[in-house]
């Protein structure tokens, strides 16, 4: 996997950056269905992993789609 500047990540990057895209899913497509705490605590660790997909150059865009 590769940042927008064309680096190579390393792995433990790469499974930051997936982790970051499945928890987006999810809230995306399954958050109206999860209890309020669930997806506000859902929200909050999508919100400190864009921090780090920000930090990793991967631009994360915004996160208004999901409630942040």
């Amino acid at each position: 996997m590769r940042d927008m500047m064309g680096a190579d990540l390393t792995e433990a990057e790469s499974k930051l950056v997936d982790c970051y895209r499945e928890l987006a899913r999810t809230l995306e497509m399954y958050g109206d269905e999860l209890p309020p705490f669930a997806r506000r605590n859902g929200t909050k660790a999508l919100a400190a992993l864009w921090q780090v997909m920000n930090g990793l150059d991967m631009d994360p865009g915004n996160l208004y789609h999901v409630g942040a």
